[in-house]
């Protein structure tokens, strides 16, 4: 089975010193059905990472990022995905419009590692962050 190729955005920002990230609680249509995860989705025709990432983060909730870095590449059963991260304000959930999933939600990223309704690589690249940030 040929993997699918993704891009993901992991908006973050630290609220007395502690680490939280902005995840959805996916649709129960979904692979991995009302979990959580990061907003996202595949590289479609002859994009590249970074403009897979933009489209669709404007599809999903209606917002161009800028100023991201990439985290990583991570691997898992069914796709090798681009994880980008980017710092934003108390306004960012003002700024967008969401249009996936059920909902979009911070978390304090100590937590979420520990729970059982999100993807290894979403434990990976959340574990990766808090060493690196």
């Amino acid at each position: 089975m040929e993997k699918r190729l993704t891009s993901m955005l992991v908006p973050y920002r630290f609220k007395n010193d502690e680490l939280y990230i902005f995840l959805q609680k996916r649709s129960s249509e979904a692979r991995n059905p009302n979990s959580l995860g990061m907003f996202g989705g595949g590289i479609e025709n002859n994009e590249n990472n970074e403009e897979a990432l933009i489209r669709e983060i404007n599809e999903e909730l209606e917002y161009k990022p800028i100023n991201y870095s990439l985290l990583g590449v991570f691997e898992d059963d069914y796709s090798i995905s681009n994880y980008y991260i980017k710092k934003v304000d108390e306004n960012f959930e003002r700024n967008i419009n969401i249009h996936e999933g059920k909902g979009g939600e911070w978390h304090k990223a100590e937590e979420v590692i520990e729970r059982n309704d999100i993807s290894l690589n979403t434990k990976n690249v959340i574990s990766k962050m808090l060493h690196i940030l």
